[in-house]
């Protein structure tokens, strides 16, 4: 779609940039959308959850809004990445310290840069230094990217619209099976994500739950499902947990459902009137089939 000058302008405006909208270039739209997009971060500040860093990620992109709205939804589930815009940064970074996951634009600002830096990557990997390498690129070139997989590239990722769900999804789909003293996720499908309660006693565990569930929904786990048939007494001073869940859910699109819940679970959300806007199932399969029917 074309921006004509009048539109640029406003965007301009409304970012506080100063470009002339007769001399603008994709690098002018860029720098607004950026602007326009950090005051709204910046208005919004409750949006904003975290959890626990799981990972170092290096990010090698050459496109800064990019690397802005990468940045942005990793650091929205507590990952703080570092960023390289070429392969010599990169392998600076590499030198520095170990990476857990690199994300690598194949184009830096040819393929041939974006290669040469993946084999250097599968070298570092062999020397323990890192570990999973995904590959992201706008090219339909498929053996382009059967290369990549041939130089052993763990995933590659299609630089379409959703290419930063894509990619977060990949990195944190290794917690989806990770068995913790609290609970126990895994998922469905590509939208629901179930857990099992081990523990729901203390406010350590409902704020890494907490935590735990903004990192699914960031990952496009929009169902979430409470699996409660290990919890048998419960305290009612956390059944403001379950508002805040419900409302998380409700956000992303998705529904927040309890199972195999105890009476004093059932009488603390009867009296918070919650049993009317959380639905509660006998178990996990017919919570599943109400969704997906």
């Amino acid at each position: 779609m074309e921006i004509n000058n009048e539109q640029l302008k406003k965007l301009f405006d409304l970012a506080g940039l100063d470009a002339v909208a007769e001399e603008a270039n994709s690098d002018d739209i860029n720098k607004a959308l950026i602007l326009i997009e950090r005051k709204f971060v910046s208005m919004s500040p409750n949006d904003v959850m975290t959890v626990p860093a799981e990972f170092n990620i290096l990010i090698v992109d050459d496109l800064e809004l990019s690397i802005y709205q990468f940045n942005q939804l990793l650091k929205k589930v507590g990952i703080v990445p570092t960023v390289a815009r070429n392969k010599i940064e990169a392998l600076a970074e590499l030198k520095k310290k170990k990476f857990d996951y690199i994300v690598v634009d194949l184009f830096l600002p040819d393929a041939t840069d974006g290669l040469e830096l993946i084999e250097e990557c599968i070298k570092l990997r062999e020397a323990k230094r890192t570990n999973k390498i995904i590959v992201m690129s706008g090219t339909d070139d498929k053996d382009l990217i059967e290369k990549c997989y041939k130089l052993g590239i763990d995933e590659f990722v299609p630089k379409s619209s959703n290419w930063h769900d894509q990619i977060l999804k990949f990195i944190t789909s290794s917690l989806t099976s990770k068995q913790h003293e609290d609970f126990f996720k895994y998922s469905i499908n590509d939208n629901i994500c179930c857990y099992t309660i081990n523990k729901f006693n203390s406010q350590k565990h409902i704020d890494l739950l907490i935590k735990d569930v903004t990192t699914s929904l960031y990952t496009g786990f929009t169902n979430i499902i409470f699996n409660m048939e290990n919890v048998k007494i419960f305290d009612d001073e956390y059944t403001t947990v379950f508002t805040t869940l419900y409302k998380m859910c409700k956000e992303k699109g998705g529904q927040f459902m309890l199972v195999k819940i105890s009476e004093s679970v059932r009488a603390a959300l009867t009296d918070a009137f919650l049993d009317t806007l959380i639905p509660i199932y006998n178990s996990v399969d017919l919570a599943v089939s109400k969704l997906e029917g």
